[in-house]
C-alpha cells in the first residue's frame, strides 16, 4: 500500500534531519517516485515529502531533483535549492553549505557588506578625510577631518621645509605662518623670514645682514635701552639709567639721542636739554596753575604732584574741555555737576552715587525729571 503522507522519518537515501537555522527556509521538499515491494507484487506510487521538513543528504540524487542539490556544510550536508547570490539574511542562498558568506569586504556605504552584524565598522568617520562625518564626504585638499567636520589646514610648523597644509606653499611662503616662528630669533613676516632678535650679533634669518644692519630690525631693541634706527644706526632710548646703551661712549643726557627724552621717572618730568642737561620740562619750569596746566597730566613745576594734586589748582577746572562739571578740590578731582547723569571726575561713580554729591543735592532721575540725592545715594 502507498502512503501519500509519508512520514519525515523515511526519504530517498534513507536519511532525514531538520535544516540548520542558518539555511534558507525557502527550500522546499521534493516530489519523488518510490517503488515499494509487497508480498502481493510491486506497486508504483508518488511520495510527497513533508513541506515543513528539510532533509540531510549525501549526494544531489538524495534531494529528488527539481533544482535541489546537496549542500555540503562544515558539519552536515542538507538538501538546498539555490535562490541567488549570497546576501546577509542568515540563509545559504547559493547552497554552498555556508550562510552569509558573501566574500565581500566592508565598504563605506551604510550597509553590512561582510555580514558581521556591523555597518561601516572599518571606517573612521571622525577623522577620515575621505569619509568625514559620512561615507563619501571628501574634505578638500586644503582641509583635514576632525570631529566629523572638514577643517581648513594651516601650516603648523613654519621652519621644517614641509608643506604641512598641502596648499603648495611652504613655511614663511604660507600666509598662515605670518608672525610665527621660522626658527631661533626668526619670525615670518610679509611672506618671508625676518630678523627677530637684533642684539645677538647673529644673522638669524640668513640674509647676510645682522642686527641693526638688517632693515628687519628697524624700531626693534638692539640692547637694553637701545633701538635700531634707519640705515643700520642705533639710538639711546633709556636716558635715565646712567648706561651708554648704544655704545657711542655717551650716556643719557650727554648723548644727543636723548634731547627731549625723560631723564628722571615720568612723575617728576625732567627731560634732557640740547645743552646736555637734565632739567625740569627741558629747562622751562612752569607753575602748575590755570585750567590748561591743571589738566594736562604733566608735572609742570617738577615737584612731584601734578594737576589737581597741586594746591595751586584748587577750584580750577579738571574737565577735558575746560568746563566746570569737574573741578580740583582738596588735592583731587571733584564731581561738580550732579544732574547730568555723567561721571565727570572719572572715579567710576556718577551724580548721586558719587560721594561728592551730598544728600539733598539737585539731580536728574534716571528716567528723567528733577529730584534730589537721597541717603541711599540715588536720585529721588
Amino acid at each position: 500500500m502507498c502512503d501519500t503522507g509519508i512520514s519525515a522519518l523515511a526519504f530517498r537515501g534513507g536519511f532525514h534531519d531538520l535544516w540548520h537555522p542558518m539555511l534558507s527556509p525557502s527550500l522546499r521538499p521534493v516530489l519523488v517516485s518510490a517503488v515499494v515491494g509487497a508480498a502481493v507484487g510491486l506497486a508504483s506510487c508518488r511520495v510527497i515529502f513533508n513541506d515543513e521538513v528539510l532533509y540531510t543528504c549525501k549526494t544531489d540524487a538524495d534531494c529528488g531533483g527539481e533544482g535541489y542539490r546537496c549542500a555540503i556544510g562544515p558539519t552536515r550536508a542538507l538538501c538546498c535549492k539555490p535562490s541567488g547570490e549570497e546576501v546577509c539574511d542568515k540563509r545559504d542562498n547559493d547552497c554552498d553549505g555556508l550562510a552569509d558568506n558573501t566574500g565581500k569586504s566592508e565598504l563605506c556605504n551604510g550597509e553590512d557588506d561582510d555580514c558581521n552584524g556591523q555597518t561601516d565598522e572599518t571606517f573612521n568617520l571622525t577623522n577620515d578625510p575621505n569619509n568625514c562625518g559620512a561615507c563619501g564626504t571628501v574634505c578638500p585638499q586644503t582641509h583635514f577631518c576632525a570631529s566629523r567636520r572638514c577643517v581648513e589646514r594651516i601650516e603648523l610648523v613654519c621652519y621644517d621645509g614641509l608643506d604641512d597644509d598641502n596648499d603648495g606653499k611652504t613655511d614663511c611662503d604660507d600666509p598662515s605662518c605670518d608672525q610665527q616662528s621660522c626658527g631661533a630669533a626668526c619670525v615670518c613676516s610679509g611672506l618671508r623670514k625676518a630678523e627677530d632678535l637684533c642684539s645677538d650679533g647673529v644673522d638669524n634669518e640668513g640674509d647676510s645682514l645682522t642686527d641693526c644692519l638688517d632693515p628687519d630690525c628697524l624700531g626693534k631693541a638692539c640692547a637694553r635701552g637701545c633701538t635700531c634706527i634707519a640705515d643700520g644706526g642705533v639710538s639711546e632710548t633709556n636716558c635715565m639709567d646712567g648706561v651708554d646703551n648704544d655704545g657711542d661712549a655717551r650716556a643719557d643726557c650727554l648723548d644727543s639721542d636723548c634731547v627731549g627724552a625723560l631723564c628722571t621717572p615720568p612723575e617728576i618730568y625732567f627731560r634732557c636739554t640740547a645743552t646736555e642737561q637734565c632739567k625740569c620740562n627741558g629747562g622751562v619750569q612752569v607753575a602748575e596753575v590755570g585750567s590748561v596746566l591743571c589738566r594736562d597730566e604733566v608735572d609742570n613745576d617738577c615737584d612731584g604732584p601734578k594737576d589737581c594734586g597741586e594746591a595751586s589748582c584748587d577750584t580750577v577746572s579738571c574737565q577735558a574741555d575746560g568746563g566746570l562739571d569737574c573741578v580740583c578740590a582738596a588735592l583731587t578731582k571733584k564731581e561738580a555737576n550732579c544732574a547730568n547723569l555723567a561721571d565727570d571726575d572719572g572715579d567710576g561713580q556718577a551724580d548721586c552715587a558719587d560721594s561728592d554729591c551730598a544728600q539733598g543735592t539737585s539731580c536728574t532721575k534716571p528716567g528723567g525729571g528733577a529730584g534730589v540725592c537721597s541717603a541711599t545715594k540715588t536720585c529721588e
